[in-house]
């Protein structure tokens, strides 16, 4: 039987747990563990995992895959410690919104005999812990899968089964792309909400301001309530892209501020304009018209086979059936 173990039983590992219990992954012995006590047993009441452990060797023991759903920079240290207790041929995965600093921390810390595939779920909440856990978190979203350089293919289709088997979609992305496109589209406008909430309430006026604060402020400042030590840890490890996105971002604001501050005035037209091209690209992309045509290679490789070992105990054959079919598609198309 395989075992699934889940280090870190937050939100997304909590989730994680609860979706591998409704998937259609077959025979799987999930286990959990966290450092912190309360987030043990809450996860535990939730029925996330088929048994959670207390000490972590115990719960990495002969464990097929290890998925890392701790804060990023908790998972440094958790490489140093574990290699010892990973079996021949473990995979270990993660789901950290940083990724260049992961595989180099992998590389240099996991043993030879183990394989890394990172990985990062393009899903979440504001709210975090395992009581905000929800088995559906991750139904339908993008989730980035980017191996480590010394990956087996059959390791990497191990992850893609089981990002499938959770009902996400596997998006195969280099690591460099990764990092510097999340920081335009996740890390970035955490770090607006959370610069908007920090500009208005310094505010001397910050008393008369919240009372006229109403939904358009809420929702702005929403990813301002995420975990600090999860916001924390993404801008520290992924700093460089972050600042270019700011730099790009300020020169947006910029250029509105130079049509707003026009010697004879704003011109009603240009900033008529400004808007204009800002609703039409964000009903294109709410309406699902940026797209890729075509995403049937990595970077760094070539979109792996889905790992029939690990693939035939953990789908029913209708899943495997039609995961043929899509590599059958994949194939004719690398061949036109």
């Amino acid at each position: 039987m395989p075992k699934i173990t889940i280090i870190g039983t937050g939100l997304i590992g909590t989730s994680m747990g609860l979706a591998l219990q409704q998937s259609n992954l077959k025979d799987l012995m999930v286990v959990g563990t966290d450092s912190e006590h309360s987030a043990r047993s809450a996860a535990q009441k939730m029925g996330a995992f088929d048994k959670v452990e207390t000490r972590f060797f115990d719960a990495i023991d002969d464990a097929d895959i290890v998925v890392l759903a701790t804060p990023v920079m908790a998972m440094k240290d958790i490489m140093e410690v574990m290699g010892d207790g990973l079996k021949e041929g473990a995979i270990v995965t993660d789901v950290g919104s940083s990724k260049g600093v992961v595989l180099e921390w992998a590389a240099d810390s996991l043993p030879e005999h183990v394989d890394f595939v990172g990985g990062h779920p393009m899903a979440g909440k504001e709210t975090s812990g395992p009581a905000a856990a929800e088995a559906t978190l991750f139904t339908d979203k993008v989730y980035c899968i980017i191996p480590g350089s010394g990956a087996s293919e059959a390791s990497v289709g191990d992850v893609a089964t089981l990002v499938e088997g959770i009902g996400a979609k596997p998006y195969f992305i280099g690591t460099d792309e990764h990092d510097s496109f999340v920081a335009a589209a996740s890390h970035l406008p955490f770090l607006l909400s959370a610069a908007l909430v920090g500009c208005t309430s310094k505010s001397i006026n910050w008393a008369d301001i919240a009372q006229l604060a109403a939904s358009g402020f809420r929702d702005i400042t929403r990813l301002a309530a995420g975990d600090p030590v999860m916001h924390r840890d993404i801008c520290v490890t992924n700093s460089k892209p972050i600042v270019a996105w700011i730099d790009s971002f300020i020169r947006e604001l910029h250029d509105l501020r130079q049509v707003l501050d026009a010697e004879d005035g704003p011109d009603p037209a240009a900033v008529k304009t400004v808007f204009d091209d800002a609703f039409d690209a964000r009903a294109k992309w709410m309406a699902g018209g940026v797209t890729l045509e075509s995403r049937d290679f990595s970077p760094q490789r070539e979109l792996p086979s889905f790992a029939e070992s690990m693939g035939e105990m953990f789908l029913g054959r209708r899943i495997l059936d039609r995961r043929d079919r899509i590599m059958r598609g994949l194939r004719g198309n690398r061949d036109r």
